[in-house]
This record gives C-alpha cells, structure tokens and sequence, in this order.
C-alpha cells in the first residue's frame, strides 16, 4: 500500500516550493493587482460622467501593496492627495487664468500642502491631479469625476487585498532570524576549532572580524521583521499569530546583544594574543576549556534561533535542545572559570582579560537563557497586541534578572 502511494503521490515543482520543501503559492500579488483594476473599472462605470473611467483602475493598481496595512495607508494618502491637487486647481483656476506663474504656483503650493500633510510617497499625486484639472480650464465635472474614480480605486484595492489571501510575512522573518543564530553558531564553531592550538594575534583578529559581520544578518533580519510586523497589521489572519511579533523581535533583539558579546570575545582573545604577558595566548588547559564552551555556546545559540521559530511557525515553544546546550555550556563556564583563578594567571593585568572574557560570556548565556525566555512568553498573554514595532528588550532583561536571583551562585 505504501508503494502504491509513493507512485500515486503528485510531486509539485520545485519552482513552487520554499526553502523548506513546503509549497508556496506564486503570483497572489499578480493576481491582486489585476483583480482590483478590472474591478474597479467595473465600479466606476457606472457612477463615473467619463465613459472610460480609466483613473479607478489606475488607483486601485497603485494602491495594492505586499500587506494589507500598507495598501490602506497608500489608498487613504492617495485620495488626500487627489482631493488637496483638485482644491488647489480649483481655487486657482478660479481666480486667474492658466499662465506659466500660475502653474509655477499651483506646483508650489500643492508640495507645500502634500509635505504638510506627510503624504510620503504620494506628494507627487497632489501637483500630477492639480495639472490634470487645470488642463481642462478647472472643470468642476473632470474635478468631481477625478475624486470620484479616486475613492473607487482605493476602496476596491484595498478590499481585493483584505479578500485574496492576506500576506503574512512571518515565515521569512522566521527564516532570517534563525539564519542569524545559525551564522552566530557557525563563528562560535569556528572559534572552538581554532583556539586549541596556539593561535595567532590574526587568527584572533580573524574571529572578531567574523563577528562583526554578523551585522549584515543582523540588518537583514531586521528588514524581514519589520515587514513581518507590518504584515501582522489589521490582518485577520494575524489573529492565529498574535505572538509572533514580539517573539521574533524579542529573538532578534536577544540575538543581537549575544552577537555584541561575541565582538567582546574576540577583541578579549585578540589583545590576550598582542600582550605583553608571558602566556601570550592561554594554557592548552584553558584553550581546551574554552573550545568547550565555544562549542556548547554555537550549540545553545543555535537552538534559541530554532526555539525561536518552533514559537512562531512550529507547533509550540520546543527547548529542550536549547536547556541541555545551555547546562553543558555553564558547566564549561564553570570549569573554565576555576582555570582563570589560578595565582600565575591572576598577575601585571592579566586579572583585567580574564574579568572581561568572563564578563562577555556571562552575557552571551544570559542573552540566550531558556527560563527568561520561558517568563518571557507567559508575559505575552497578558499584554496587548503590539504596536507595528515593539521593542521588549525590557521585558527580557526583567526576566532574566528574575531568574538570575533565583538561581544559585555557579
């Protein structure tokens, strides 16, 4: 019986498939914006005086944007900025025939009003519907007509895109922040390979140049999340992911100061190497310690992303991976630790490196901490949706202090 599935089963073409095997729709956003031209044209027909109603379907193609928070806003600023342009043409027209400082005014005046109303990308709608009025002498039929088929178009785009498959943007935010600790791991691995030999003062130099590039994941992430939060917006289907803004932006943001800890690491392990102190670069005892933790540390980094998206995409929160790494890695801190203590190592400034190795990895496993994070959730289902960008970094350094409180002295 299986095999005869597996020869019955239609596999879909890769082509329609994401990163992660699972099929994806294309063209939505095709077929939204031909929908809501064709429908608004449809609209306007009959409530418009012009027998091709042409500027409805030309707004409702303009306003449809990726999410349905953004196309309300480009529809109601675009019809501000028809009606400003219109006023304008009309009051003009009114007063003074159409001459070359007459139109010089009409411009000026409509970016003034449209910069006055924040209209953004739209400004250039209100001097575009002005000239358009003042190219038939400020008839009021063509001014009435053009603001008419204005709301039509704006009216129809948006509900075409609250009706055909609201976006969410939540997987690829996901995708991005679980990209991010992967890249952290991979620096954390590399690190841990390299430093149980006598490294050099470059290879150091090496590591903290990995790190920073970090920043580039780091802005990348925060560009899908931002689209992902925008796309949460108004969005009835947001109501199954009420969460997920404030988990992948409280992951990103944990993320993100692990990362400014592992800049702190490298820079630690760089001067060590450029000293002038008679262990240049530590002990093999205390290399070994190190590449311990380094491994365990890129272990728990790599979980919190994946525990991370199992909160916004998965069927739950899963972070057992994330406790275990995290155990085996304070118990390398601990051992490490102890190593540190030691008289010869403790002299002429060396005491210095060592609090601030000690300081950074503190950090980076508090940043990531399992049991913060778990408060962390349990704090979601008393607040508010969030806005279009939270920040709860507040959030997570009151859980993580709770915790520290509770836990025992290492």
């Amino acid at each position: 019986m299986g095999e005869v599935q597996r020869h019955l089963t239609v596999r879909a073409p890769e082509f329609l498939r994401d990163r992660q095997g699972k099929v994806r729709l294309r063209g939505i956003r095709t077929l939204k914006s031909t929908s809501a031209a064709v429908a608004a044209y449809v609209v306007a027909m009959p409530l418009s005086d012009n027998d091709r109603p042409i500027i409805a379907p030309l707004t409702a193609l303009l306003v449809v944007q990726l999410t349905l928070y953004d196309t309300l806003r480009s529809g109601l600023r675009r019809v501000i900025s028809v009606v400003l342009g219109v006023l304008v043409a009309v009051a003009v027209s009114a007063l003074v025939p159409l001459t070359w400082w007459s139109l010089g005014l009409v411009v000026a005046a409509s970016l003034v009003l449209g910069r006055l109303m924040r209209l953004g990308k739209e400004i250039l709608e209100v001097p575009i519907s002005a000239m358009l009025v003042l190219a038939v002498a400020g008839s009021e039929t063509v001014a009435s007509g053009r603001v008419l088929e204005t709301v039509v178009g704006a009216l129809v785009g948006v509900a075409v895109n609250a009706v055909i498959a609201p976006p969410l943007y939540v997987r690829p935010a996901s995708d991005a922040v679980q990209d991010l600790a992967k890249q952290a791991a991979e620096v954390l691995r590399r690190v841990s390979g390299e430093i149980r030999g006598e490294y050099t003062r470059e290879q150091a130099l090496g590591w903290l140049d990995a790190a920073r590039n970090l920043g580039r994941d780091i802005l990348r992430a925060d560009r899908a999340l931002a689209q992902a939060e925008e796309s949460l917006r108004l969005n009835p289907r947001a109501r199954t992911r009420r969460t997920a803004g404030r988990s992948l932006r409280s992951g990103l943001d944990a993320l993100e100061r692990a990362s400014v800890s592992l800049r702190g690491v490298g820079r630690t392990l760089a001067d060590r190497a450029g000293s002038q102190e008679s262990e240049t670069v530590y002990a093999e005892d205390v290399r070994v310690a190190l590449s311990d933790l380094f491994a365990n540390l890129a272990e728990a980094i790599e979980a919190y992303g994946a525990l991370v998206g199992s909160e916004v995409v998965g069927p739950g929160p899963e972070d057992q991976a994330l406790r275990e790494a995290l155990s085996r890695a304070w118990a390398d801190r601990n051992r490490l630790f102890e190593l540190l203590k030691h008289d010869d190592r403790l002299g002429s400034g060396g005491w210095a490196m060592h609090g601030a190795l000690a300081s950074h990895i503190d950090r980076m496993l508090r940043d990531i901490d399992s049991d913060a994070r778990a408060e962390l959730r349990d704090t979601w289902a008393h607040q508010r949706p969030p806005g279009l960008r939270p920040h709860p970094v507040q959030a997570v350094q009151a859980a993580a202090r709770s915790r520290r409180k509770r836990r025992p002295p290492h």
